[in-house]
């Protein structure tokens, strides 16, 4: 008892040491970049600097799932979830169907899936040893197929192409990035890095401020990150792993005792609520990793294929959000559309025909505030809570 009471002092001991250090230079480099910008902003897609949670390792869906859907809301507080397509305990057995139907639901609520490699290898140790061709057959494309065989058991929705991934264990070296961007991703993300600011429309390697209790858990020193970034128009990726009141007791999950690290990896509702209160009094925006990018995704193919058509360059890899601005009619009568996702990236959007579809929720068209006129004919507009 007296050791485990030691031990706890000393790790506080060393986070305060670490966070009082890692604190003072995020805070200059984030005044610098302040000074620099003037506080412009860079992306079209809205005049705010903003917020990106990021949460890894999809074992943990079950949890994202119950405290996040409430607490997020629809296509309001968007996070990124970085996924595997295994459980790292019991047995490290495939996801079931169960843990794919709820990372979709969490996707049908605005949230974007991300990659995290298939297995969760390390991808510097893995590499070095198999070569980085190896480790993405691997990791990366194997995940991609993985994805694209799955879907949901009653709505029959896919997973979208992911657009960003984050590192395991944030572990990383150059050629690996160059080796991700662009040919696989738009963003890799790791952990801390010389800037810990992302700006809009980004392309590469993206820096993240983990606020796992492991880390940072002192809400004074996150409330005055979030107050610099503001006035920098660039954005925070905030890594998190599990979300779980405090109160709740991990080793009662039964993964036994090599699960109890894991355990250590998890950020409450409490602090979350409390980091989404201070960015609205704010002013910020919450945003995926994939919008930072400057990337629209749709689930639906067919609305997808109808937007590639009002573009420039509709075989480009990636649809960016800043040219759906020019969009301001759009007739997509007949194209067996199902799901609206991505509707909401064309701000500027002032006539939509939605005759003869299979649209049965409409909410996101209340997200363009610039929209005159919808014709849906005589279909029945219903609201449906993307699960």
């Amino acid at each position: 008892m007296i050791r485990r009471t030691v031990g706890r002092i000393k790790h506080k001991a060393a986070k305060a040491w670490y966070w009082n250090r890692f604190y003072a230079k995020l805070i200059k480099e984030m005044e610098k970049k302040a000074k620099a910008n003037n506080g412009q902003i860079e992306h079209p897609f809205s005049n705010k600097p903003g917020i990106a949670f990021s949460f890894d390792d999809s074992f943990r869906v079950e949890q994202w799932h119950k405290y996040g859907m409430k607490m997020f809301g629809y296509y309001d507080v968007k996070a990124t979830f970085n996924i595997n397509a295994f459980h790292h305990f019991e047995g490290k057995r495939e996801h079931t169907q169960k843990e794919i139907d709820l990372l979709l639901e969490l996707q049908a609520n605005g949230h974007e899936i991300a990659h995290h490699g298939l297995n969760h290898e390390n991808a510097k140790s893995y590499s070095s040893f198999h070569g980085i061709s190896r480790w993405i057959e691997d990791e990366i494309e194997s995940l991609f197929q993985w994805m694209e065989s799955q879907a949901h058991s009653k709505t029959k929705e896919k997973f979208k192409v992911p657009v960003t991934f984050a590192f395991p264990f944030a572990e990383y070296n150059e050629k690996l990035v160059d080796a991700l961007v662009s040919k696989f991703f738009k963003i890799v993300r790791g952990h801390l890095h010389d800037s810990y600011l992302t700006p809009f429309n980004h392309t590469g390697f993206a820096s993240s401020i983990c606020i796992d209790r492991t880390f940072l858990t002192n809400e004074k020193y996150i409330k005055r990150i979030l107050r610099v970034a503001k006035k920098t128009g660039c954005n925070l990726i905030l890594m998190c792993h599990s979300i779980l009141p405090e109160e709740e007791n991990w080793e009662d999950f039964g993964w036994g005792s090599e699960s109890i690290p894991a355990g250590e990896w998890r950020t409450s509702p409490k602090m979350i609520e409390g980091i989404i209160q201070e960015a609205r009094k704010l002013g910020m925006e919450f945003y995926t990793t994939a919008e930072l990018a400057g990337v629209a995704t749709f689930i639906d193919k067919n609305l997808e294929n109808c937007i590639r058509k009002q573009l420039l360059n509709p075989n480009e890899k990636w649809i960016s959000i800043s040219e759906l601005k020019s969009i301001k009619e759009l007739d997509l009568s007949g194209q067996n559309i199902s799901n609206l996702d991505g509707i909401q990236y064309l701000s500027n959007l002032e006539r939509i025909n939605l005759i003869d579809n299979q649209i049965t929720d409409f909410r996101l068209l209340e997200k363009l505030e610039n929209l005159k006129e919808i014709e849906i004919g005589n279909e029945k507009v219903s609201s449906r809570t993307g699960s």
